[in-house]
């Protein structure tokens, strides 16, 4: 399933009531259907655009472009980043491994992902995540609904209820898109409020991956760090 432009059909029946305002869901309603549209969720590919906000400058970073995989497969979560601008990276989490490897200065770095798969997989929020466990993890808020690049929204903010995660991530927003009940934009807030702020573009629900695109081969004389 991809999409790029949205129906207009299907945001009349879907967004607005009949006076033409804003058909403005509940939380629990927002969630339910997050949680669906999760309960079919197996892979995805998307565009990925990620520029970082420093709080003490006031001002982004130059952002970086590439693509993102995501698989559940046989219980394994597979990820894969593949960033293209400005410098060509690749970053992967497979079978509880994480690598990643930078060509330009021949560089690698891998380890086990233990107990950091939580911080590791927080690009997976809201795509797949079960709601119990969100309702777990996280005090939950509906903070509006606003549009994202002429895009209607739903904004939810997720504050960790448990301090070592709050350690990483003060709290998280989603952009959910009513359209598909999947995040479109996520901002990872740190606690000195610095945070990352993430864009997928020409979503594809469900396409059809394997897990060996999920492997990296490393080519001789590269570096492994640490």
């Amino acid at each position: 399933m991809k999409y790029r432009n949205f129906s207009t059909g299907l945001l009349a029946l879907c967004l607005f009531s009949p006076s033409g305002l804003w058909a403005q869901p509940s939380l629990d309603e927002i969630l339910s259907q997050m949680e669906k549209r999760g309960n079919d969720l197996n892979s995805m590919r998307a565009r990925i655009l990620q520029k970082k906000w420093t709080d003490i400058l006031e001002e982004f970073d130059a952002g970086e472009e590439g693509t993102f995989l995501f698989l559940r497969h046989q219980g394994e979560v597979h990820l894969r980043k593949d960033i293209e601008l400005p410098q060509i990276s690749h970053f992967v989490i497979s079978k509880g491994e994480v690598l990643f490897y930078q060509p330009a200065i021949k560089q690698a770095q891998k380890y086990q992902l233990g107990t950091n798969k939580d911080k590791a997989e927080f690009l997976l929020l809201g795509f797949g995540t079960s709601r119990s466990a969100l309702e777990e993890a996280y005090e939950i808020r509906l903070l509006g609904n606003p549009e994202l690049g002429g895009r209607p929204t739903y904004q939810i903010e997720l504050k960790p209820r448990s301090d070592q995660v709050a350690a990483f991530f003060s709290r998280i927003v989603l952009w959910v898109d009513p359209e598909v009940w999947v995040p479109i934009q996520q901002m990872l807030v740190e606690p000195t409020d610095d945070y990352l702020l993430v864009n997928f573009e020409d979503i594809e629900l469900n396409p059809k991956l394997k897990p060996s695109q999920f492997q990296l081969k490393i080519p001789a004389g590269v570096k492994f760090l640490g």
